[in-house]
């Protein structure tokens, strides 16, 4: 009789094994694809980036040196728009116009006019929405993909084009895996930034120049490089 309960309870424990691993994937689950919420305040990638040449990292500011991207503090944002206010001159980018986002980042510095030194005494974080993550026992160093060089644009599409971010990427696993089991190539890396790659010394008596390749850099795919 013991030795028949013993083995009626094995189904009952493998379900509870089968439970608690569902419920610590969703648990941490990710975000989805094409995912846009509206932000506090719209950021317009095309001006910042296309128009006015800023690099990714004047505002996630640790993307090269930490697992976090970071996010634009207020104090970043008013170190230009301390000088260009809600009501805006006519220049190279427009028409002479009121803009009430940048009236939204001077509420959020706590500023009432141009120039005025320094964030006022009540300024507050501006409660930037996450659009990409990964569950919570996955691990995206961000700076070993920056410093290796993988543009931007590869895992977040041409973001410098999105008036409002979306989540371009699935970000699941086989993605992520796919990349580090066929490696990166710098010239596809460009190429996603929408960004002519590199061209090398004309063939032969063509004058057509030899498009660069470089070798794929292939990276571990074991399940400790990104579960630890």
């Amino acid at each position: 009789m013991i030795e028949r309960r013993k083995w009626t309870a094995i189904p009952g424990l493998f379900v509870l094994a089968a439970g608690a691993v569902m419920i610590s994937a969703y648990s941490g689950a990710s975000s989805s694809q094409n995912r846009s919420p509206v932000q506090p305040i719209k950021f317009p990638h095309p001006v910042h980036v296309q128009k006015l040449g800023l690099n990714c990292l004047y505002c996630h500011y640790t993307a090269n040196k930490s697992p976090d991207p970071g996010l634009p503090a207020v104090g970043t944002c008013m170190g230009c728009h301390a000088s260009v206010g809600p009501d805006r001159l006519a220049s190279d980018l427009g028409p002479k116009r009121t803009s009430a986002e940048i009236k939204k980042l001077w509420d959020y510095a706590d500023v009432k006019t141009l120039m005025t030194p320094g964030l006022g005494p009540n300024a507050r974080p501006i409660p930037w929405i996450r659009i990409h993550k990964v569950p919570e026992y996955v691990h995206f160093p961000h700076m070993r993909h920056v410093n290796a060089g993988v543009t931007c644009q590869t895992c977040h599409g041409q973001i410098q084009k999105m008036n409002q971010v979306y989540q371009f990427a699935s970000l699941n696993m086989g993605w992520c895996v796919s990349c580090h089991v066929n490696g990166y190539s710098a010239a596809e890396g460009l190429e996603a930034a929408g960004y002519a790659a590199p061209a090398g010394p004309p063939a032969t008596g063509s004058g057509v120049p030899k498009p660069v390749v470089a070798e794929r850099k292939k990276a571990r795919y074991d399940c400790a490089n990104c579960h630890y």
